[in-house]
């Protein structure tokens, strides 16, 4: 990024986003992935001590976060100021390892998006057992990112039967009761795959990868989020977190 690019993102970006800040309809999403010992790198790792600066700010400034259930409350999907939704892509085994306890002791909820055919079978990743205590803890929502982790932006190129019905049935096997929330991986994502979800399967809440302002369609929410880099300024995750980034995509479109 250069020097224009990046002032442009660490400095106008969270002011035109705070002036925009009530096109926001939609409770603000933050995501994670990986949560690792060593240095981070961008979206996909984020060091151990700058997750926990970011987490012991929201909870020493008051935030509210919220799992995926307790969006099934109309009033807890407004956006309101200091209400954030807070989610990992995946299922790492790191999110329970090294941020469970942690988390409990900070009295904030998050959320998992499983990528099914990876529980039990990827040692990187969580294993039924844990994702149960988690859930059971009511600390830890979940949501489904598919079986296998393909673009679904071209519906043509994927099976939706492996990827949401089957994927949905061990869900749903294994924690007892059908999964609501789903997200894109890679955030790969289009008007006709928006257009599927929210006809032709159950989920409520359809997450993208995208910084926009979330709305609704077919009576189901498109979120928007924010991914929060191990790279960025604690700056721009304050201002991801109070969801200013989401004009983004107005603004580059």
């Amino acid at each position: 990024m250069n020097y224009v690019k990046h002032f442009i993102y660490n400095h106008i970006i969270p002011v035109v986003g705070r002036l925009n800040v009530g096109k926001n309809k939609f409770v603000n999403v933050i995501y994670y992935h990986d949560i690792v010992k060593g240095e981070g790198q961008s979206f996909m790792q984020t060091n151990i001590e700058v997750f926990k600066q970011q987490m012991e700010y929201i909870a020493k400034n008051g935030y509210t976060t919220l799992r995926f259930d307790e969006l099934d409350d109309k009033d807890n999907q407004k956006f309101e100021k200091k209400k954030v939704v807070i989610a990992f892509d995946d299922g790492w085994l790191s999110n329970y390892t090294e941020i469970f306890d942690f988390m409990k002791s900070l009295g904030i909820k998050y959320n998992i998006y499983l990528t099914i055919s990876e529980i039990e079978k990827n040692k990187d990743y969580l294993t039924w057992d844990l994702v149960r205590k988690m859930h059971d803890s009511g600390w830890v929502g979940f949501g489904v990112h598919t079986f296998t982790h393909p673009h679904v932006a071209d519906m043509k190129d994927i099976d939706p039967q492996l990827e949401f019905v089957q994927a949905n049935e061990i869900f749903q096997k294994e924690l007892g009761y059908e999964p609501l929330d789903f997200c894109y991986p890679y955030g790969s994502c289009s008007e006709k795959s928006h257009e599927y979800l929210t006809t032709q399967t159950n989920y409520k809440r359809i997450y993208t990868s995208t910084m926009m302002y979330s709305y609704e369609q077919n009576g189901r929410i498109i979120f928007g989020r924010n991914g929060i880099s191990n790279d960025e300024t604690f700056g721009v995750f304050k201002a991801k977190l109070n969801g200013y980034f989401n004009v983004w995509e107005t603004i580059i479109h």
